[in-house]
């Protein structure tokens, strides 16, 4: 703190330096005080304000400084790439040049609104998880501005979720029943497609965790795999790039039952006589994985042609919860096996236990 005469105003200034809310250190000057005192009186109440208010920056520079600071956040590669890419494309052009103390909850509402109403290039509408993500991304960058001391509270929090009912689909095609999926394994002609399907039904994994699997993650003589890491796509620096497991349940081993077992010591033995074989070569691939556009093209094209309703990669997982739970398998062991929580697992199949439900009141009924 110091206060000094203008000799050529004849007034008096104050000037120094301080640390604002965020640690960051900030010059001064006022002039134009009549006397020391008053000066000296500005002085304090100014450094008052300095220490406490919030600091007012842009959108756009927060999520600079959020993607700078990423990494030491342990950030996520992939999960970076995917807030890049839609704060790029969703949120840069109508939020981004404003001020964060402006970004209230009505302003946010007004633009969730308009949201709803934004087209993809070919005229349609998007999607309920598609505008659900755009939401998160802000949310994140947000939150992240609250622990910065740049905001008090996090106004997406007051938003609600988008329950899109213009692009519902039937829940029932989310997964199918062994009967669907005996009759689809019969109509694919190619080895390689039925032995990634069959894995896939059979133990439920993420498609990036079938990706990633490795043989050194094969245990083929006590019979199960390894899961413990997965792959991404959404990298900048690579095709592809290896990151760790979703979540702390996600690192996990996987008991395989008899012709996943069988079929996996084939491709082993299959794959040992190939020049260069190592353990680090990937399950369902070479040196190189398998990767996901390859995956969707051939599970397209055999769902067409065994004419079963469509269903993603990620609904052969849906597909073998819904096995296990219906066959009565304890839910710590089907939570395991999936690498959710039971929790999770109970949120997620929601739909599945109420029919378990109903089914066992029929039965209680014919019994009583």
């Amino acid at each position: 703190m110091a206060q000094q005469k203008d000799t050529k105003r004849g007034t008096w200034m104050f000037y120094g330096s301080c640390k604002d809310i965020t640690g960051k250190t900030q010059r001064y000057c006022r002039r134009g005080f009549k006397t020391k005192k008053e000066a000296k009186e500005a002085e304090f109440a100014f450094r008052l304000e300095m220490t406490t208010a919030r600091p007012s920056i842009t959108l756009n520079e927060m999520f600079q400084l959020y993607c700078k600071n990423a990494e030491n956040m342990s950030v996520k590669g992939s999960t970076l790439y995917t807030h890049e890419h839609t704060y790029r494309n969703h949120i840069q052009d109508d939020l981004g040049s404003l001020k964060l103390t402006a970004l209230t909850t009505p302003v946010l509402n007004q633009w969730r609104n308009r949201l709803l109403q934004k087209k993809k290039p070919n005229g349609q509408l998007y999607a309920a998880p598609t505008l659900n993500g755009i939401l998160d991304t802000l949310s994140v960058i947000l939150s992240y501005s609250v622990r910065l001391g740049y905001l008090e509270v996090n106004p997406c929090r007051s938003l609600p979720i988008v329950k899109d009912k213009r692009n519902l689909k039937d829940q029932s095609l989310l997964f199918w029943e062994q009967e669907t999926f005996t009759h689809f394994i019969s109509c694919v002609d190619d080895q390689y497609w039925r032995d990634v399907f069959m894995f896939m039904f059979g133990t439920g994994v993420r498609k990036s965790e079938m990706f990633a699997l490795q043989w050194s993650d094969v245990d083929l003589g006590r019979g199960r795999v390894h899961i413990s890491k997965t792959l991404t796509i959404k990298t900048e620096s690579a095709p592809w790039e290896i990151t760790p497991p979703k979540s702390k349940n996600s690192n996990r081993y996987i008991d395989l039952q008899d012709t996943l077992l069988d079929c996996l010591r084939r491709r082993y033995s299959e794959q040992q006589k190939k020049d260069g074989f190592s353990s680090s070569w990937f399950v369902f691939g070479h040196i190189k994985p398998l990767l996901a556009p390859r995956l969707a093209v051939a599970l397209k094209r055999y769902i067409q042609v065994a004419g079963v309703p469509p269903i993603s990669p990620h609904g052969f997982r849906h597909s073998h919860a819904t096995l296990l739970i219906r066959a009565g398998v304890d839910d710590q062991l089907i939570a395991e096996r999936l690498g959710h929580s039971v929790s999770e697992l109970r949120k997620t199949y929601a739909h599945i236990y109420s029919e378990s439900r109903r089914e066992m009141l029929d039965k209680l009924n014919k019994i009583l």
